[in-house]
């Protein structure tokens, strides 16, 4: 496991790439549910990689979705990283906390060394908590598009000592989809696991809480071999700043 944290804000990130994020309070305040399960290693957030024109996906991260060759994860002072090369599509994730700031990256970078032209979109998931525990807090939450920045928003008005707090999720691509709509995403609930059956035209059936999909259009660019591009997801949370209770 690796603690990423500042006054403010923290994630727990495991080689496996589960783990979850609080603001202020490990425990009053979580963004994403803590499972603390050694054995399944169940996180709340994940990444999914899927080739648009085969309809096969898998993770940059050993789960949920493994792919069929190794990983190589590194800890380190600040950061964990993922590398993983799948049927010719080289990711590398790298996750960190912002240094004076309540947000947590995702940058993910992909190359394409399959010698033929690829279309490879990225989905990133999250499960809301914005309290102690989701079973308490799931029927409360609200979710919306911020109209200048086009981030989707979400707060939970019913957590008295949080209620003026507002997460946000955010990508930096304008072709981007966001859902705050369980039906609209597929994956099986609380272990983000999903099922191991695909088609060209989406994902498997079984519902999820809460996803952003990155389709996109500038994965085009790797349409040529040896092409590199780029996400930069962007998750936290804004409101009255205090630091981390003990």
């Amino acid at each position: 496991m690796n603690v990423l944290a500042n006054p403010y804000f923290g994630t727990v990130v495991s080689e496996s790439g589960g783990g979850y994020t609080w603001v202020e309070n490990c425990h009053e305040f979580r963004l994403t549910p803590w499972h603390n399960d050694p054995v399944t290693d169940a996180s709340g957030e994940a990444f999914y990689l899927r080739d648009e024109q085969t309809g096969q996906f898998w993770s940059p991260t050993p789960l949920p979705a493994r792919g069929a060759t190794p990983y190589v994860i590194r800890h380190g002072f600040g950061y964990s990283v993922f590398e993983h090369t799948e049927n010719g599509i080289a990711s590398e994730l790298t996750v960190y906390v912002a240094m004076d700031a309540p947000v947590k990256f995702a940058a993910l970078k992909l190359g394409n060394r399959s010698g033929r032209p690829r279309r490879i979109s990225v989905t990133g998931y999250w499960e809301w908590v914005l309290a102690d525990l989701r079973q308490r807090s799931l029927l409360h939450l609200q979710t919306e598009m911020d109209p200048k920045s086009g981030a989707l928003l979400a707060r939970n008005p019913y957590n008295s000592e949080f209620a003026e707090r507002i997460v946000f999720l955010d990508v930096n691509d304008v072709t981007r989809t966001f859902t705050g709509d369980r039906k609209e995403f597929s994956a099986a609930t609380e272990t983000c696991r999903i099922r191991r059956r695909s088609s060209a035209r989406g994902f498997p059936e079984k519902q999820a809480p809460v996803w952003i999909r990155a389709a996109r259009c500038r994965s085009l660019a790797m349409c040529r071999p040896g092409r590199n591009a780029r996400s930069f997801f962007a998750s936290g949370s804004v409101g009255v700043q205090r630091k981390c209770k003990p």
